[in-house]
């Protein structure tokens, strides 16, 4: 089975690989994960800047806990990003490990 990749965005690089349709799948697989994390990650930083227009440009939100509201925005803004590059990080050891065992 032959693998085609194509590597770069602006200058684009095509590598053809040769091998098993096992070992292309494993690749696919972990590239569409990504593709789909990706797609989460746009949709969940949407909310938080929906949420940001909802506090801070909401007459009706009560003024004397916006500190609290800050604070528990900033800390799951945080945990959000430091999970999205730890998974991130972890596909991308998957698809190095899928594309090295061509």
């Amino acid at each position: 089975m032959m693998l085609t990749i194509e590597e770069g965005f602006v200058k684009k690089e095509t590598y053809n690989v040769q091998d098993s349709p096992i070992q292309a799948i494993k690749v696919m697989l972990s590239i569409n994960k990504a593709n789909d994390m990706w797609g989460l990650t746009i949709f969940i930083l949407s909310l938080f800047i929906s949420v940001i227009f909802l506090l801070f440009f909401k007459p009706s939100i009560p003024r004397k806990n916006v500190k609290l509201y800050v604070a528990v925005y900033f800390l799951f803004l945080s945990i959000f990003i430091i999970w999205n590059l730890y998974v991130h990080k972890e596909i991308i050891k998957e698809i190095s490990n899928a594309l090295n065992s061509l």
